[in-house]
């Protein structure tokens, strides 16, 4: 157990600190990248004794062209993927170790490493790759979330995604505060959004952050993560930019997770 937490803390500082620097070469169009072309490969490894299973998997990002940007990205996304090899090392140590001493004589076990990964950001220059890390072994399980940003410009890795002209005009218009029908108080300032409730004016209770602002038919929806592919959002119709409402699931256009308490309005 004590390993598998080393393991993962290992994992998670590599996707969130590891930076490669480059050489130099020949940029081919990179100015002009607004957004990538890319493949997710599905690289798997398992394990079999009788009824019980060890399985490595791992979906490994490569961007499709041969300028010096893609070059440094794909790189950088093959160097956290070498990195995580020695969880498949640890794992399927682990799964002959429980053959070598007969534990898998007595029950059966289904131990696994995974490393799922989509891309949940693809324009005004750059690109962003969520990871969902899982492990199932020693009777535990744990899960964690991180991502990694490209600026397709440079190839480099930057920490968050700058608002683009279109964001910044969408920020403006929902700048400021707004209440709940409940009297509970949401101030917007940039991509911050926190959440005051009407008892506590001091504090936010939560603090979001705005994932992604999309430009739709009826004005702009604001997409908040709440937990691992786990989404809400904002809708505000350009007809009437006085009131917002909550729904969706990360779909702008759904009309899924409807909430009129959340809801939004600028008068208390």
């Amino acid at each position: 157990m004590r390993i598998w937490k080393k393991r993962i803390t290992g994992f998670l500082i590599a996707m969130c600190a590891f930076c490669i620097t480059a050489g130099v070469g020949t940029t081919q169009n990179v100015q002009a990248a607004t957004k990538a072309t890319y493949t997710i490969k599905k690289i798997q490894e398992k394990k079999t004794y009788k009824s019980s299973s060890a399985t490595y998997s791992y979906e490994l990002p490569q961007l499709k062209g041969n300028s010096t940007a893609v070059k440094r990205i794909n790189q950088s996304l093959k160097s956290s993927y070498n990195n995580d090899l020695s969880l498949k090392k640890t794992l399927f140590k682990e799964f002959n170790d429980y053959k070598k001493n007969g534990t898998l004589n007595k029950r059966s076990m289904r131990l696994y490493v995974s490393t799922k990964c989509t891309c949940d950001y693809n324009k005004d220059g750059y690109i962003r790759f969520a990871y969902r890390f899982a492990w199932h072994g020693c009777g535990s399980y744990d899960a964690n979330k991180t991502t990694v940003i490209y600026r397709l410009k440079d190839g480099k890795r930057v920490s968050s995604i700058p608002a683009s002209a279109t964001d910044k005009k969408a920020l403006n218009l929902v700048k400021g505060t707004w209440y709940t029908p409940d009297g509970d108080k949401v101030v917007f300032s940039g991509k911050k959004v926190n959440y005051y409730f009407s008892d506590s004016e001091n504090e936010p209770y939560w603090i979001f952050d705005i994932d992604e602002i999309i430009k739709t038919s009826y004005g702009y929806y604001f997409k908040i993560e709440l937990s691992h592919n786990c989404y809400f959002g904002y809708r505000l119709n350009l007809k009437d930019t006085s009131s917002m409402t909550r729904i969706g699931n990360g779909n702008p256009y759904s009309s899924a997770g409807y909430v009129k308490s959340s809801s939004l309005s600028r008068t208390k």
